[in-house]
């Protein structure tokens, strides 16, 4: 008898199989083979057609500028327009020209002439469709002002020493004949960008009398590009022969911020964009887009390639973009694989799968006749015991039947099962899932950490927890559909960015958002992950008719997340996100120290609303002076706390803790009152129009009582409430919001002052200020510490000074220490200070008895 015996199905069947393995391998790889030609092929005769589209548009596109500075150019010098130190019949000219022949042309930005003598004229085009005249000539003393519309008047900005001769577009002109290119340079101010210039220069009898320029901006061209139809979603962008971009398809810049506050933007590198892609496409180019700008220039063919990126095939075309009058740029067409060919790839796939299917199905049908009456009680059976452990998918594998009973038996099963799936699901959905953004829920967030971290071992994970800072004045303004609706969009924007940076996404509060990514994080990375996610709130949320932006901070932790170990977790976030908030920082890392410091304030909060109750607290007058005289015309009302077990707590101590927790609420009102009731007693000693200076926090302002309750303590006081005046920081008033600015008119109009504290330390913008009803600014101590040796704090001061005068308000300076200070101070204009040269901050009877310091 033989040792080793096959039985008949395995030796009909086995030759049979191995026959059909060889064959559809075979044809497998020849069908892949032929698919892969034909898909370069119909890459590249697209590519082809997309790069000739773009390079003659863009020729187009930049012809126009070069024709119409030369037309301008032309008529000028045939005209004889220009006269020195009158620029009146060009900029006359220009505006003709630039509002009735060239209105379309929207890539043109700036239409200007630069004279030979050092004058200049524009017309710029800005982005809301408005023009304005820009003009350096006799008329404006050589200085450089911008108007408000067309006409000269009075000028919304000026700028002295602006010389057009040694500007990027001026110089080539005039040592070229023609039209020409000027290099690409950038610009700072209000309309930070990249520009290229079409200038030729004006000569008059063989004499040069300026300069005629066409500006074109890079973000002009990035939305050129972004309009192509033919590009899909693919990626167009233009760099020069070094390597730095002109401009691309994306929405993003091609410019990027330096870190000093005054260096003008430096446009990005190819392997420094925005888009993933289009870095990768820089890694394959390094002869010939070259960083370095002595290497020799790009080569002038086009070159072809392909590559792999996040699971999609991109295929590319570089083709140079040369112009003899000073333009020698690339043009890098990248398609995604599925835009080009569609889902040819993806359908040869499918039909190979589909043939392998009919053909395994017609050599597994035998074998299913076969086992098609086996025994369908013990299948059931088994799935019923599988069921019962909540194996779900065991209802699937139930087994269909010709016998009757059987089948009847199956059927129930199958139905109940079903039934009773649906309700489970339902009822795991409603604890999973939010149903407002249909994220994960906190409980969600938990099960499906745990079940990643199953069996008790260590799984590499981290944690940020993100918050919307201004949520909720948000929705008070707009109302709770609306916020509803700004809550969707953020979990939209969130999903968004999941997709580059798989994580799981949660909404576990109100107002709050987790992202839990289950892979090892170092420091470095999480900070990252922290920063990207944060910048998905960089541009506003479109809900409606309405774009709203939303500020965010957030906190993380990273390390090994065990089963059970996220709430833990999520708290620990929430300490690094309280932290972050408290100390102004976008995100914050979790540390065992922060714990600890939140204990610490706890511990102080507790003792503070202690020191309510008992009495502790005081109030200390720091005086304001005139800085004329040295008297004294008012004062600031500082809280102290002197702790019978710490001793006297800096206000830098218990403040942001107060702030943090309803108790800031009851110290404003006590210091309000306490402050009131100490000048009205002693107002006969008081100097006439003595002004009384409170500070007040953004709590107190959100209040919808404050203002009932201001007027009550000027009442029980007696003090007059034109004496008294409130400080608020420029933070508070960010949001610039209709509810903000209803509680402060409805302060003015009880008599009482405002003041915005630490004037320039925050966002500083005009827009508020224009919105804003108020009587004095206090120029922060951080511009008065360096004087008089600083000049960027002095002419930081006399523009805040000169903003004060055209408000027509009062100014007073903080922290001045020393009479070299004050006394530039008084020269600049400023009338009021206060700081340590004429008193610190003292109990009322020692501020009672102030002396001036010139006196002693």
């Amino acid at each position: 008898m033989p040792a080793f015996r096959l039985s008949l199905r395995t030796a009909v069947t086995a030759p049979f199989i191995a026959v059909f393995v060889v064959t559809a391998g075979l044809l497998a790889a020849w069908q892949q083979r032929q698919v892969d030609q034909l898909i370069n092929r119909e890459s590249l005769r697209l590519l082809d057609s997309l790069s000739t589209t773009t390079r003659h548009q863009l020729a187009d596109y930049l012809e126009t500028p070069l024709r119409v500075q030369q037309a301008l150019t032309e008529t000028v010098a045939r005209q004889a327009l220009y006269t020195p130190g009158d620029l009146r019949p060009i900029y006359g000219y220009l505006t003709r020209s630039f509002t009735e022949l060239y209105a379309q042309h929207h890539q043109i930005s700036l239409l200007s002439f630069g004279g030979v003598q050092g004058e200049y004229t524009g017309v710029r085009l800005e982005p809301d469709g408005r023009y304005r005249l820009i003009l350096q000539d006799r008329s404006t003393q050589g200085a450089l002002q911008i108007f408000e519309g067309l006409e000269p008047g009075p000028p919304m900005a000026s700028l002295a020493g602006y010389d057009p001769r040694v500007r990027p577009w001026y110089q080539p002109a005039i040592h070229k004949d023609g039209p020409h290119w000027s290099p690409i340079y950038t610009v700072t101010g209000d309309r930070g960008d990249a520009t290229i210039s079409a200038s030729t220069s004006v000569r008059v009898s063989g004499q040069l009398a300026g300069v005629v320029a066409a500006d074109v901006r890079l973000s002009s061209m990035n939305r050129f590009l972004r309009d192509e139809p033919l590009r899909g979603n693919g990626h167009i962008a233009v760099v020069d022969a070094q390597g730095y971009m002109v401009a691309h398809s994306s929405e993003l810049s091609v410019l990027k911020r330096r870190e000093g506050p005054y260096d003008p933007p430096v446009r990005l590198r190819l392997s420094e964009s925005p888009d993933l892609a289009l870095r990768s496409l820089a890694a394959l180019l390094p002869a010939h887009l070259s960083a370095d700008s002595s290497a020799p220039a790009a080569p002038r063919n086009t070159i072809n390639l392909s590559f792999k990126e996040q699971g999609q095939i991109y295929h590319g075309q570089v083709t140079a973009f040369h112009d003899a009058r000073g333009i020698d740029w690339r043009i890098l067409v990248l398609q995604p694989e599925s835009d080009l060919v569609s889902s040819m790839r993806a359908d040869s796939r499918h039909a190979l799968v589909l043939a392998f299917g009919l053909a395994l199905l017609g050599l597994g049908l035998g074998v299913w006749c076969l086992r098609r009456a086996l025994r369908p009680l013990a299948v059931t059976a088994d799935a019923a015991n599988r069921l019962a452990k909540g194996d779900w998918s065991a209802v699937g594998a139930l087994p269909d039947t010709s016998l009757v009973e059987t089948s009847s038996l199956v059927s129930a099963f199958h139905n109940m099962a079903q039934r009773l799936q649906e309700s489970f699901e339902h009822m795991r959905t409603l604890l999973q899932y939010d149903s407002l953004t249909q994220l994960l829920t906190r409980a969600g967030l938990i099960e499906q950490a745990d079940a990643a971290a199953a069996a008790n071992t260590p799984c590499p994970a981290a944690l940020c927890l993100l918050e919307l800072q201004n949520f909720r004045s948000v929705r008070d303004d707009v109302g709770h559909g609306t916020g509803e609706q700004l809550l969707r969009a953020v979990a939209e924007r969130l999903r968004n960015h999941h997709l580059q940076f798989p994580a799981l996404l949660a909404r576990t509060a109100s107002n709050e958002f987790a992202m839990l990514w289950l892979h090892d994080c170092t420091p470095q990375q999480m900070q990252d992950k922290c920063r990207h996610l944060l910048e998905i709130f960089d541009q506003p949320f479109s809900v409606g008719k309405d774009d709203i932006v939303l500020r965010a901070c957030a906190g993380a932790v990273s390390g090994e997340l065990l089963p059970g170990a996220l709430p833990e977790w999520l708290r620990n976030a929430s300490i690094a996100l309280g932290e972050a908030q408290r100390g102004s920082h976008p995100f914050l890392l979790f540390e065992p120290s922060l714990a600890q410091k939140m204990l610490g304030r706890t511990q102080l909060a507790m003792e503070l609303r202690q020191a309510l109750e008992r009495n502790e607290l005081r109030v200390f007058y720091q005086p304001v002076v005139d800085l004329a005289t040295g008297s004294m015309v008012g004062a600031e009302a500082l809280v102290r706390w002197n702790s019978p077990t710490r001793g006297m707590v800096p206000p830098g101590v218990f403040i942001p803790v107060a702030e943090e927790s309803d108790l800031i609420l009851s110290v404003g009102e006590w210091v309000l009152r306490t402050a009131a009731h100490d000048i009205a007693s002693h107002l006969p000693r008081l100097p006439a129009d003595f002004e009384l200076h409170v500070n007040m926090s953004a709590r107190e302002l959100i209040q919808s009582d404050f203002a009932s309750t201001l007027e009550q303590a000027l009442a029980t006081s007696g003090l007059p409430a034109r004496l008294l005046t409130l400080e608020l920081t420029e933070s508070m008033l960010l949001d610039d919001s209709d509810a903000t600015l209803q509680r402060i008119a409805a302060i003015r109009a009880l008599g009482v002052k405002i003041a915005i504290d630490d004037f320039g330390t925050g966002y500083s913008s005009l827009a508020y200020l224009s919105r804003l009803r108020f009587d004095c600014i206090k120029i922060d101590q951080s511009f008065v510490g360096q004087l008089p040796e600083s000049e960027s704090d002095k002419s930081i001061v006399t523009a805040v000074l000169r903003i004060a005068q055209g408000f027509g308000v009062k100014v007073v300076a903080e922290g001045v220490e020393e009479q070299a200070q004050a006394r530039l101070l008084h020269a600049l204009g400023c009338e009021h200070a206060q700081g340590y040269l004429f008193e610190r901050p003292v109990p009322l009877a020692q501020m009672l008895e102030y002396r001036s310091p010139w006196h002693e």
